[in-house]
């Protein structure tokens, strides 16, 4: 009489039931946490058209459906990879720094993550919902307005247009359109080409720099001509809004507009 083999026997393939050979088994130390560590190096090397929750699991050596006990959807694991990636501004406030050093670091800090990760803040910008109202960067930003003497009223407006076009410089900047302008500029010579190479990669990094470093001295020089003062400690709430001094009194006059 012949035994067959049942379906939990071993054998020189394996079962069927069993795992095969070189099958990719789910970590014990997957957390969500290393699930969006590892898909911002992904989207850093080939974009976020090339991030999917199968290819992300072949990079981490597990299997894609073990990614959802910790990240519901890719909507899910974008909203992680921003917060890990926003999470690297350096923007301390600091209530003895003069707010144009402060606003100098904040904008030099925004620009250090765009160029960290071009293709996330790429994508970001592009789409609603990068700046929370309740995030690092546009809470310095508030506070760093309101030590300069905006008044509350001011501050949420006037922190929408300064983010709004630093924002528009690093978008260009890290798409290329920035790099496009200047070789088709008239300093390029009429029906001069540049040449490929090393040497004009570090001429427009340069040119990068000195249009930023021009474009924010003109706004501390624009927020200076509409009554901005040197350091004036307050604080300001997380929706942009300063509070008033014990007593009533509150915290500086309105110069703008007057």
């Amino acid at each position: 009489m012949v035994t067959r083999a049942g379906p939990t026997d071993g054998g020189a393939g394996g079962s069927r039931g069993g795992p095969a050979s070189g099958a990719r088994r789910d970590s014990p130390h997957l957390t969500a946490e290393r699930i969006h560590a590892a898909a911002l190096r992904l989207v850093d090397v080939d974009g976020i058209d090339a991030l999917s929750m199968r290819k992300l699991a072949a990079t981490m050596g597990v299997n894609p459906m073990s990614l959802y006990h910790h990240v519901p959807n890719k909507a899910a694991l974008l909203r992680g990879i921003c917060g890990l990636a926003v999470a690297e501004l350096d923007i301390p406030v600091r209530a003895d720094a003069d707010w144009r050093d402060q606003l100098r670091q904040i904008a030099h800090s925004y620009r250090s993550l765009a160029h960290r990760h071009g293709n996330l803040i790429t994508y970001l910008i592009a789409n609603p919902g990068f700046i929370q109202r309740d995030g690092a960067l546009w809470t310095a930003l508030c506070e760093t307005l309101a030590r300069a003497g905006i008044p509350a009223e001011e501050v949420v407006r006037i922190g929408n247009v300064l983010l709004t076009f630093v924002s528009g410089f690093l978008l260009a900047e890290v798409n290329g359109t920035l790099g496009d302008l200047l070789r088709s500029g008239p300093a390029s010579g009429e029906g001069e080409q540049p040449d490929d190479g090393a040497a004009d990669a570090a001429a427009d990094a340069a040119e990068f720099d000195r249009g930023f470093e021009a474009g924010l001295e003109l706004v501390i020089a624009g927020l200076e001509a509409h009554g901005a003062s040197a350091a004036t400690p307050a604080k300001t709430s997380r929706s942009g809004t300063a509070p008033r001094r014990r007593g009533g009194r509150t915290a500086r006059p309105n110069h703008l507009g007057r």
